[in-house]
């Protein structure tokens, strides 16, 4: 991909998400292989993700353990319930010839010869939260020698054993963690014929996997040049991941003696750290200073004094032993964890002294009204994470059953998408920029088609980005004053029976890539005298505010090409 198309593309995505989103180079089930030569082979690879169950994450088969997916790779997304290639809720064949489209983005198969291959899921938006998924998990699975499905649960729990190698090491660890290699094969959202919820599963892969964020989030803060480097570890959870079975393997712990370690946690960073250290070095990438080791922890000393509370969290949001644990339940406590998460991703160097606030917050038996309140009050359609994680869970305005409940709830005046289809949005951000030479003008009008009472459809949209402008009306490189783009839209949770949804996910096809996209209602607010609609787009925990001067509204025609868009976006800064 030549420079200009690049900055293109990158821009184009800013403009629609106000984020980096995963780009899907090639289609489904595309063509490539790791190891062999290609063969008459067609073998489907079904399954679902979950940590909650992840909708719209990037599926893929990692047949050389780098990590990343090589432009070679087949991919695919995850659906709107976590589900790929085949659906069991619907009974939903997305590798069916008659398959539409919009929904082939979901069909996962291999066409090349592979004998062991590792499924691997990043990205994406978490049901169980309705956030932004952080990191990445992963399944090693044998390929057999037929045309047979490979149908495969992905999961905190599977991730773990991932790179064990021998099947001593592989049961230490199971038992470590209280499970049995069946468990690995259980979806604990959706455990019996009844859609029960195994607490005890999701308890232990809700501790795994936001100790194993948190941890590489940290990493990633340091050594984040290896997102812009190809065919390398791009984000360094498999690493937490690996490191830590092998310091369960080597210490003789449990799960939670381990995440409570400091020490033990200290180790897992430092071993983890030696391998991006190296990525670094056969990159010849200028080294940033070593976090620290067991002899002197350094900077490592405030993110495993973080996770080494996140067990007991857990276990007060999630009882491992409640039985009877009801989806409204493992919403809401899973939601709370969140907020501790995303504050503990977020945090500078400054030292976030609500993080320690929230972590006493959940675990002083003196608040449990408290508590049982707040995570009544997450479960709710209407709950808003983002905005508890600003919160800072101190003072006289958390201190009573209906603050924290307030505090964990979007604005009153949040209008839920409902009957979406025939409307369309156009948003904007407020921020012009300044003269003589960085001027900005960033735009966003979405059409959105389908059903009048539909929870899902498709779209076209224009698209404006200007960015580094100058008054003498030269734009910076790779903008647009008008791109027509289209795509597929579905309310995040939305059903049958319950059409309505204050999330909306956005598939971009954009020059042959894919992009996905959250939209959340954020109420209203007046600038200036002005009244606007708000939209927040998110992407891996950040988020940005988007506002909108009419909100949705009723098509009154639709944009057909660029030069159409230019007409329906004109400029706001003198151009």
């Amino acid at each position: 991909m030549n420079t200009i198309k690049k900055n293109r593309l990158t821009r184009l995505t800013h403009a629609i998400a106000s984020a980096s989103l995963i780009i899907a180079i090639g289609g489904c089930g595309s063509s490539g292989q790791d190891v062999g030569s290609a063969l008459n082979v067609e073998q489907r690879f079904t399954g679902v993700a979950v940590d909650g169950h992840l909708a719209r994450a990037t599926v893929y088969l990692d047949g050389n353990n780098n990590g990343t997916r090589d432009p070679w790779e087949a991919y695919a997304f995850t659906d709107n319930d976590g589900y790929y290639s085949y659906n069991p809720l619907t009974n939903t064949n997305y590798c069916a010839e008659s398959t539409p489209p919009s929904e082939k983005i979901y069909c996962l198969v291999n066409r090349t010869s592979l004998t062991n291959v590792i499924v691997r899921v990043d990205g994406g938006y978490d049901l169980l939260t309705g956030e932004p998924f952080i990191g990445q998990m992963s399944r090693r699975v044998d390929v057999p020698n037929t045309n047979d499905d490979i149908d495969s649960v992905v999961s905190p729990l599977t991730t773990l054993v991932t790179n064990v190698e021998s099947a001593e090491d592989r049961t230490e660890v199971l038992n470590a963690i209280g499970i049995t290699e069946s468990d690995l094969d259980v979806d604990y959202m959706n455990a019996t014929a009844q859609n029960d919820i195994d607490s005890h599963l999701l308890n232990t892969a809700l501790k795994i996997h936001k100790s194993v964020s948190i941890l590489s989030d940290r990493l990633n803060d340091n050594y984040e040049e290896l997102n812009d480097e190809v065919a390398v570890l791009n984000d360094p959870s498999p690493e937490i991941y690996s490191n830590l079975a092998q310091e369960i393997i080597a210490s003789n712990q449990n799960i939670d003696e381990v995440l409570t370690n400091t020490d033990s946690l200290v180790r897992v960073m430092d071993r983890s750290e030696e391998v991006l250290r190296d990525l670094y070095e056969v990159k010849e990438l200028t080294l940033p200073d070593d976090l620290g080791n067991e002899q002197n922890p350094g900077e490592l000393s405030r993110v495993v004094n973080i996770v080494s509370s996140v067990p007991a969290v857990v276990d007060r949001l999630i009882d491992p032993i409640n039985l009877d644990i009801n989806t409204a339940e493992a919403i809401g406590g899973a939601r709370a964890l969140e907020t501790l998460v995303i504050k503990s991703v977020n945090e500078t160097a400054v030292t976030d002294q609500s993080i320690d606030a929230a972590v006493t917050f959940f675990l002083d038996e003196t608040r449990d009204n408290l508590v049982d309140s707040l995570t009544e009050a997450l479960a709710s359609n209407t709950a808003d994470v983002s905005t508890l994680a600003s919160n800072d869970f101190d003072g006289e305005d958390f201190d009573s059953e209906d603050e924290v409940s307030t505090a964990s709830q979007l604005a009153e005046d949040a209008q839920a998408f409902t009957q979406i289809a025939g409307k369309s949005l156009r948003v904007m951000d407020l921020d012009l920029g300044f003269a003589p030479a960085f001027l900005r003008d960033l735009e966003l009008e979405l059409y959105f088609l389908g059903e009048v009472d539909g929870i899902d459809g498709s779209f076209v949209s224009c698209v404006k980005y200007i960015e580094d402008a100058h008054v003498d009306g030269t734009l910076g490189e790779g903008n647009t004053e008008g791109e027509l783009v289209t795509g597929y839209w579905s309310m995040l949770g939305a059903t049958d029976n319950n059409k309505e949804s204050y999330s909306l996910l956005l598939t971009f096809e954009f020059l042959g890539s894919t992009y996905q996209a959250i939209m959340k209602a954020a109420g209203g607010t007046t600038i200036q005298g002005e009244d606007f609609e708000q939209y927040r787009f998110d992407s891996d925990g950040k988020y940005r505010i988007w506002h909108s001067p009419q909100g949705l509204v009723d098509i009154s025609s639709l944009p057909t090409n660029n030069i159409d868009c230019e007409s329906r976006l004109p400029s706001r800064i003198g151009r």
